[in-house]
């Protein structure tokens, strides 16, 4: 200091942590900027009294800003300040590499093989816990003048040591395994760090394998995470590479069997899987263990005549022959499918989709339903996508999955507003070919009924017909393409919604006798083949949706007629079979009757519809959340439909991917 004052220059920010008022300042706050340069005792004058405050002190530019605690007691109290100088580390780093260039205060040699470095002790043990135990842990190293390193390559521990003095290391390809070797071994985890994120960077088709081999080695799970999933968008092209002939049966019956692979047909997987066969003659003992993983039901007939029979493994070995038997049978019998599901028969993809089936303009010129099949690709997408066109068009159908096959049952194919429209038509869809079955006709023609799975069959319960309400039951048996009749519910009821939870059907509201029948719940136990009541809605409805969650069942939607106009029933509530009792949660934010309506992942979509307070038909989609119980944004449907019908199906990755 000169003349008494601070020799700091620069700019003091002062932050009031109380407010204070200083004497000739003002009450300070943090845009309050004061010069240093008052002399010391004025200052200290001026602050007399005051408390607390606070200061930030970092360097900028030429110039320093303060940040510190000032405690004022007494007269005689001074300003005490931290600073820091961000560049000192970096003038430490290059003092010490310039000490061990000059050969300057070095005390100790590491050795490998012919090679040597000098070093400092404190440099490595402050860095790395290997050199940290091993000098500062009573070993015998810590006195000796050359110590031999064994474990280690010259070249690692080169790009270690220069590490340790520099903070930068230089990787490429050849020298990789080298560094990440001696890092993993001396414990120097920021290089490891270093080796993994080139090594992600450095992933292609032809390095991926080598890639994953030192991740295994060397116990690196990030990096092995990376690896896997580049392979799984890769696997076709890696598989051409002739590191892929090399890879361990384990790893390659690690990928064969996950449902991660984009873009591989089975014809292409089981190529692959020849060709690494066939590259060691010793492999083709264990054919099987790798060919079970082939999902040869889902090829096509043509590929699995031209392209798999006639290769000599499928036929020499046993189990591999029945596994071409398999498929054979799985495609010429198709009403037995489903007693044929095995891990080769199920889609390669973990994704599941929303598909939606047909629906009505309800416009009175024009009679005329949708065909159209559209979907959304999983619970991130905003648009829903054509996939395909149903063979004859149709609305108010019921939907139901039962082994990923989507049944449409009923419904009409010309637009009606009453039952005369009612069809008894029935068809299969397989999304797995894009193709069409057509099953075994109800024995009743059903409009605005409900169709649910129960035990591996499908059930038909109540709508309408040009004949009026129904209060039959029909279930269908995939086995026998059979529907037949069992036990009938207690009213003639439409309009009403279903679900199946905990091995029971349960049917609520819809049209029946009385206005009471709006609230009741219907009961079916297949045990007993019988009907019975359980505690009714809160809300009367009709022509809502009914979904299954987490052991919960969920009414949504629906109308509520009154004299001679119609509401909208926006109020939403669940059902707990084992309480027998309803609860209220977070109602909806537009009427939707005659809705498509299904869970995706723990959140229930309901789609399209007619909403009464427009008195139109609706292209809205809402998203309620189960678990959070909120109404999430809002979607929209391409077309403003009723009598859409929705379902959760798992389609090939091509086809979600599209």
């Amino acid at each position: 200091m000169t003349d008494n004052r601070f020799s700091l220059l620069g700019v003091l920010r002062c932050v009031a942590l109380q407010g204070s008022v200083l004497p000739g300042l003002g009450r300070m706050s943090k845009d309050n900027w004061v010069k240093l340069g008052t002399p010391k005792d004025v200052w200290i004058k001026q602050l007399q009294g005051l408390q607390r405050y606070s200061f930030i002190a970092t360097r900028h530019r030429s110039r320093w800003e303060v940040k510190g605690d000032l405690c004022m007691a007494n007269k005689n109290s001074t300003l005490r300040c931290t600073f820091s100088a961000p560049s000192h580390s970096a003038t430490l780093l290059q003092g010490l590499s310039a000490l061990r260039a000059q050969g300057q205060l070095l005390d100790v040699v590491l050795a490998i093989n012919e090679e040597r470095f000098q070093v400092h002790r404190a440099v490595l043990a402050s860095c790395s816990d290997y050199f940290r135990a091993m000098f500062t842990g009573g070993m015998r190293e810590a006195t000796q003048d050359t110590i031999e390193l064994k474990g280690v390559s010259a070249r690692g521990l080169k790009h270690i040591i220069d590490f340790a003095y520099s903070a930068e290391v230089t990787l490429d390809l050849d020298c990789i395994q080298d560094v990440l070797g001696a890092a993993v071994f001396l414990q120097m985890v920021p290089v490891v760090e270093l080796c993994e994120e080139f090594l992600k960077s450095a992933m292609s088709v032809e390095t991926c394998l080598n890639i994953g081999q030192m991740a295994t080695t060397f116990s690196l799970s990030s990096l092995k995470e990376s690896v896997d999933a580049f392979t799984f968008r890769h696997f076709l092209q890696i598989a051409e590479e002739e590191d892929f002939l090399h890879i361990p049966l384990e790893r390659l019956v690690f990928f064969l069997q996950s449902n991660k692979l984009r873009n591989c047909s089975e014809i292409n997987l089981f190529h692959a899987a020849i060709r690494w066969l066939q590259h060691d003659e010793s492999r083709r003992a264990g054919a099987s263990q790798v060919l079970c993983h082939i999902r040869f039901p889902l090829m096509k007939s043509s590929e699995l005549v031209d392209s798999v029979q006639t290769v000599d493994i499928m036929v020499e070995d046993v189990l591999c022959r029945q596994y071409l038997l398999e498929a054979f049978n799985y495609q010429i019998l198709p009403f037995r499918q489903h007693e044929m599901q095995s891990p080769r028969t199920i889609i390669r993809s973990d994704v599941v989709s929303l598909i939606t089936f047909g629906g009505t303009p309800y416009t009175d010129n024009d009679r005329t339903v949708s065909s159209k099949v559209y979907y959304l690709p999983d619970i991130s997408a905003r648009q829903f996508k054509e996939l395909t066109e149903m063979e004859t068009g149709c609305s108010h159908s019921c939907v139901s999955v039962l082994d990923n096959f989507v049944y449409v049952v009923g419904g009409q194919h010309l637009q009606y507003r009453s039952g005369e429209g009612a069809v008894d038509v029935c068809f299969r869809y397989d999304p797995h070919l894009s193709q069409w079955l057509r099953i075994q006709p109800l024995q009743e023609s059903r409009i605005q009924f409900q169709l649910n799975v129960l035990q591996g069959q499908l059930y038909a319960t109540g709508g309408r017909n040009r004949s009026g309400s129904l209060s039959s039951v029909e279930c269908y048996c995939p086995k026998k393409n059979e529907w037949t009749y069992v036990d009938s519910l207690k009213r003639r009821i439409w309009g009403h919604a279903g679900s199946s939870c905990a091995g029971k059907l349960y049917i609520s509201g819809g049209y029946g006798v009385s206005v009471e029948d709006k609230k009741t719940l219907h009961c079916y136990d297949p045990a007993s083949d019988q009907w019975e009541f359980k505690s009714p809605m809160n809300e009367p409805r009709v022509l809502h949706a009914m979904v299954s969650a987490n052991g919960r069942m969920y009414a949504l939607g629906g109308r509520m007629d009154h004299v001679d106009r119609c509401f909208d029933v926006l109020a939403v509530e669940y059902y707990v079979p084992e309480a027998d009792q309803w609860t209220t949660v977070s109602p909806m934010r537009a009427g939707q009757s005659e809705a498509g309506c299904c869970l995706l992942d723990k959140k229930i979509y309901i789609v399209g519809g007619y909403n009464w307070h427009l008195n139109n038909v609706t292209s809205i989609v809402q998203v309620y959340n189960t678990e959070t119980d909120e109404w999430e944004r809002d979607l929209h449907f391409p077309e403003s439909f009723a009598g859409i019908a929705c379902v959760p199906v798992i389609l090939p990755q091509t086809t979600a991917q599209r």
